[in-house]
């Protein structure tokens, strides 16, 4: 649930599905009565009143403009902006990201498979913080699982997802989002565009150099639905 306040406080955004497995497995192991404690998490959800913020439409308020406050999720460098103004939203980006992740919770769920596809540009090394990001998600190896910090934007439509490709340089990741997943939609079929939960996870399930664009192929992870 917490919000970044500066660079030094990102996580590492790759494991892989076994260390996460193991991990848990030895804890438990160790500490059989753990698996008798609700997590936090839980806890909070089951204090929100869900109904105050059902949508119907299958997307959440702020699905156009969180793009915009995405910076501070993933450089968490500007902990002040989170309480000014955003634009002419009326309120600010922690009022926003408080909205969202509620909302999520309550989309309604998809009803099939959807490949979406997400383009990332390739980096200058002179911007070192976005190219030290870049090189790493270049790393990721099949098994890997992938934290994307922020609300991640995919599309169905792959050509335009092309568009965000530095002179047809950069990664393509082909995102498969099984069915029953809680996730922010627009448009019809094939021009829709996709909104992922703060700080979604995916898997990695094969990659492939193709010339100047490295292939990525995610499948999404669905949280633990404390809804239902």
């Amino acid at each position: 649930m917490g919000i970044p306040n500066g660079i030094s406080s990102i996580k590492k955004t790759i494991s892989t599905a076994t260390d996460v497995q193991k991990k848990i497995a030895n804890h438990l192991a160790k500490h059989p009565e753990a698996a008798k404690i609700k997590p936090l998490c839980q806890e909070f959800w089951e204090g929100v009143d869900f109904k105050r913020y059902y949508r119907r439409c299958g997307n959440v308020t702020y699905h156009g403009n969180l793009n915009g406050i995405n910076h501070h999720l993933t450089t968490g460098s500007n902990p002040e902006g989170l309480r000014i103004v955003f634009f002419n939203t009326g309120v600010t980006p922690k009022e926003m990201i408080e909205v969202t992740d509620v909302e999520f919770k309550v989309l309604p769920k998809t009803t099939k498979t959807i490949i979406g596809y997400r383009c990332v540009g390739e980096k200058p090394e002179f911007f070192k913080q976005d190219y030290a990001r870049y090189i790493k998600s270049k790393k990721v190896k099949k098994g890997d699982i992938i934290t994307m910090p922020e609300y991640a934007y995919a599309t169905s439509d792959k050509g335009y997802a092309e568009i965000y490709l530095n002179n047809g340089c950069g990664i393509m990741y082909e995102i498969e989002i099984p069915p029953e997943s809680r996730i922010s939609l627009t448009g019809h079929g094939i021009n829709n565009e996709i909104v992922f939960p703060r700080s979604s996870k995916f898997e990695c399930i094969d990659v492939e150099e193709r010339g100047n664009i490295t292939f990525i192929k995610l499948k999404y992870i669905k949280p633990f639905d404390y809804t239902g």
